[in-house]
């Protein structure tokens, strides 16, 4: 690859990176608020599709799959942060009652029964799902976006009217002068 390679980068690559190391963070942060308050504020799980959106963004991406890995990632997200911070909740509650869990057993166990956990609050799912459409929402115009800037703009001002001069459709073109053409003799002739 050259320094003077001006081939189109998609940002697949930087973006499932920064993408995946969003997730974390803000599954980290989500597991954080609910270990802290005791409580699923479910807003706050529209923060990690937001977290993740902004992020992918900041890597000005073209690729039209990662919007889709943006909302993947805000679910995957919200999953990790509900498990996290459930599993941080119990532990310290059993550690107010003088009852000694390890943190891996815990998470095991609470992802075992996640299921049954979503089931009892299933409105909590909408937040997901409104988690993943702040992320695709966010990744998906900044990609509509570059696509529009990669394509050079065939039209300006009257609808219809092409760039350099053309006439709009439907209007009738003034008569051009003939172009002279040198002939042999170096001199000047008109038409061609």
């Amino acid at each position: 690859m050259s320094l003077n390679d001006t081939t189109p980068r998609s940002g697949l690559a930087p973006g499932i990176a920064v993408g995946l190391l969003a997730t974390v963070v803000g599954a980290a942060a989500y597991a954080a608020l609910v270990w802290a308050t005791g409580y699923e504020i479910g807003i706050a799980a529209i923060g990690i599709g937001v977290i993740v959106g902004l992020a992918i963004m900041a890597v000005k991406p073209s690729s039209g799959v990662l919007p889709v890995l943006a909302g993947l990632f805000a679910l995957i997200g919200c999953a990790l942060g509900q498990v996290g911070g459930l599993t941080a909740l119990a532990v310290s509650q059993a550690a107010e009652r003088s009852v000694t869990l390890g943190y891996v057993e815990t998470a095991t166990s609470v992802a075992e029964n996640f299921g049954a956990y979503i089931g009892e609050d299933p409105k909590i799912l909408l937040f997901w799902a409104l988690s993943a459409a702040a992320g695709y929402s966010f990744v998906s115009k900044r990609t509509k976006g570059s696509d529009a800037e990669a394509r050079p703009a065939e039209t300006t001002g009257a609808i219809g009217a092409k760039a350099e001069g053309a006439p709009a459709p439907g209007v009738p073109q003034a008569e051009q002068p003939a172009a002279s053409v040198p002939d042999q003799d170096g001199g000047q002739r008109p038409g061609a």
